[in-house]
């Protein structure tokens, strides 16, 4: 019973107590009087017999109490009399003081478990964003008005809704649209937005492709949007021609950083399927632009997007130089290869903002090699010459009658219409032939193939010269005579865990002999008599192209490779060098890297010679400048960061040549070590490899802080694998 209800129960009772008959209820029992002297008890008399009961007379007035006697015992109960006549209601009691409250009752049972609500709809996830993110284009039209729309999501690179505001997540985002129509006739993509741009001067006004952000943008749900834009398809357009937007998402995060992002979506406002030609991709141009690139302030990442407006209608109003993709994007990789720009005049584009000169970049293949960023669905329509595209790289060769000034030169067959160019310059079949043309010279040539390998090394020991059994072959399979090629050397470095010295026998093919099908030489230098340990025995050669032509009548060089092979001194299982990189990483980038006279090709045998303890000392210049390192790792680091370090890059060379890479700009991401890596072990950090790239003095100070007398390093206390400061963390992307 709750507390406070008993008052009501006796209550209750009360009131229907009244309504049964002359008997009143019973009332509350009195103070008990004091105890009188008790009397002696009777004999009680037989019970008479029970007589008729009489009238009920008029109720007496009650006399005064006398004091309570004795109780006496209980008579037996007589039988029950007639019910009288139910009386009148009696008057309501006066309520009673509210009763002591109870002693709680036990718990009752649980109820059953009630049935499941619906699922809530999922909110956004605000903490969890990662920096990055992702557009993706799902569907676009036409809406009966004539405007184009396009609905897209947002999300980070984990999956995970954005809000566009940054509201609900963090970092806002600002959107831009582009269209573009595809051009039959042109080959191109045509945009539909456009704006005047003029020069600083105000002299120069010119067309540009651009795009819009002032539509209407609408959430759909959490990440996903539809933008209408404010434009309308022109009258006449073709309707059945395939479209493309483009979508640039700009994410601005809280420590000022920007994020970029775009996408893009191909269709034809009658339906169908949309088709587009793609004479490059961006897949292609992430072999050199390493972990994804972005322009126009962080916003656009696809070259699919570049091109609804890097179209020949767009120009630069202060240089006058085109912005088409092929013209701007053939003249920027070109840059300091440019005719132009060997004449004295810099390729520049300058906006409102800056002024960007390319004047100095270097293609880090031959500038001739179409291949290098043709090679997407459509690779072969390159071979087709187009005056407007080569003269985009020969900008100082004249199709003209006459010459502009002594710094152009005459197109060998005259003047000629710029659409003519296909004529002589056809797909395949002539010296002429852009194929032919943009071939590297030695690959132009009837190659038999050659190919070197090394099958066992004898007599190496501390003191001994080793003899080395080897093989030269054709691409068929067939020996090769000594006598064919120009040049053969072999190099031996020890010891394989941190090399300081090395031995190279050069003209070898005059000391070798033949051994059955293959051939033996023994080097003519002993090793150190105080080597230790593993050493490494590598052979490198060519052979000029065209075959049996002199030095000076060679067009090229064809080279047998560098095999690399590890001898232990004691006769145990060898240990290889570890060198942390491999060619096909190289090649990425630079397609078949040559160096030093062009057969010097495999990381392993350049590390024979570029170890730890190399300089550039025996043939720089007595100028008192400090020798540089040409230790691998960092010689190797130090060029690709190039213009990012604070001190420099100046090596000298054979014969005392200069090479100065501080001009060098690395077109990929430099924190993404694992572009030439493939494998963990750059995540151990160390000073050799760390100040090659952080050359402050500051950052080489902490180095050798942490580095004691005897070389052991505590880099790792710090930039330990999964440490916050570790490499594996700031140098993933």
């Amino acid at each position: 019973m709750r507390p406070g209800l008993s008052w009501l129960c006796v209550c209750a009772v009360t009131l229907c107590l009244a309504c049964e008959g002359p008997q009143g209820p019973e009332g509350a029992v009195g103070p008990q009087g004091a105890d009188g002297d008790a009397g002696p008890t009777g004999p009680m008399g037989p019970m008479g017999a029970q007589g008729e009961p009489g009238a009920q007379g008029e109720p007496g007035a009650p006399g005064e109490r006398g004091p309570a006697g004795v109780q006496g015992e209980r008579g037996a109960d007589g039988a029950d009399g007639v019910d009288g006549a139910q009386g009148e209601q009696g008057a309501q009691g006066v309520q009673g003081e509210q009763g002591v409250q109870g002693e709680q009752g036990a718990d009752g049972v649980d109820g059953a478990d009630g049935v499941d609500g619906r699922d809530g709809a999922d909110g956004w996830s605000g903490l969890f964003t990662v920096d990055t993110h992702v557009v993706t284009a799902l569907s676009a039209g036409i809406d009966e008005a004539g405007h184009p729309m396009v609905i897209f999501t947002l999300t980070d690179s984990e999956g995970r809704p954005l809000d566009v505001n940054g509201v609900y997540t963090e970092g806002p985002i600002s959107l831009a649209f582009t269209l573009a129509v595809w051009r039959e006739d042109l080959g191109q993509l045509w945009s539909y937005i456009t704006r005047v741009s003029a020069s600083a001067d105000g002299a120069v006004e010119v067309e540009q492709a651009t795009s819009e952000s002032e539509g209407v943008l609408e959430l759909l749900d959490r990440g996903e949007y539809l933008y209408t834009f404010s434009m309308t398809l022109p009258e006449g357009a073709d309707m059945a021609a395939p479209h493309r937007i483009a979508i640039g998402a700009r994410r601005s995060l809280p420590d000022g950083s920007r994020a970029a992002g775009s996408a893009e979506i191909d269709f034809i406002p009658d339906g169908g399927e949309a088709m587009i030609p793609a004479l490059i991709d961006t897949v292609t141009c992430e072999a050199c632009h390493t972990g994804g690139f972005s322009a126009h302030g962080a916003r656009w990442t696809r070259v699919e997007g570049c091109l609804t407006c890097h179209n020949p209608q767009s120009s630069n109003a202060n240089t006058g130089h085109s912005v088409a993709f092929g013209s701007l994007i053939h003249k920027l990789h070109m840059g300091a290869a440019l005719p132009s720009v060997q004449a004295g005049e810099p390729y520049q584009i300058i906006t409102s903002r800056a002024t960007y000169d390319y004047s100095g970049v270097v293609f880090p293949r031959p500038n001739t090699d179409c291949q290098a960023c043709h090679a997407g669905d459509q690779p072969d329509a390159w071979r087709i010459a187009k005056g407007e595209a080569c003269a985009t790289c020969h900008d100082r060769t004249s199709f003209g009658a006459e010459l502009p000034d002594d710094t152009w030169r005459a197109h060998s067959a005259g003047a000629q219409g710029m659409d003519t160019c296909a004529m002589c310059h056809r797909a395949e079949g002539n010296p002429f032939a852009v194929v032919e043309a943009h071939t590297p010279i030695e690959r132009r040539q009837a190659v038999e193939g050659l190919h070197f390998a090394i099958e066992a090394v004898e007599g190496a020991a501390p003191g001994a010269a080793p003899t080395v059994f080897f093989t030269v072959s054709n691409d068929a399979g067939e020996a090769v005579a000594l006598e064919a090629l120009d040049a053969l050397e072999f190099t031996v470095a020890g010891p394989t865990t941190g090399y300081v010295w090395r031995q190279t026998t050069s003209g070898a093919a005059a000391l070798a002999t033949l051994d059955g099908a293959r051939y033996q030489v023994t080097l003519n230098e002993a090793l150190p008599v105080e080597a230790s340990g593993s050493v490494a025995v590598g052979m490198a050669g060519y052979r000029y192209l065209p075959y049996g032509a002199a030095r000076a009548d060679a067009v090229g060089r064809e080279n047998g490779g560098n095999p690399v092979v590890y001898v232990d001194l004691a006769g145990g299982e060898p240990t290889p060098a570890d060198i942390g990189f491999d060619k096909a990483a190289c090649d990425g980038c630079h397609g078949d890297l040559r160096l030093h006279g062009t057969f010097r090709v495999e990381p392993a045998y350049c590390a024979t010679c570029h170890h730890r303890q190399a300089t550039d000392e025996a043939v720089r210049p007595d100028d008192g400048s400090a020798p540089a390192s040409i230790d691998l790792p960092r010689m190797i680091h130090g060029i690709h960061r190039g213009a990012g370090l604070e001190g420099g890059l100046l090596i000298y060379g054979y014969g005392g040549s200069p090479h100065d890479y501080s001009h060098v700009v690395y077109p990929g991401a430099l924190s993404r070590c694992v572009t030439c890596h493939s494998d963990d072990r750059w995540m151990n950090a160390s000073a050799r490899g760390c100040i090659s790239c952080h050359d402050s003095a500051a950052a080489r100070a902490h180095a050798a802080l942490e580095t004691t007398a005897d070389g052991q390093e505590a880099c790792g206390v710090c930039h330990g694998v999964g440490d916050t400061l570790g490499a594996a963390r700031v140098h993933a992307n």
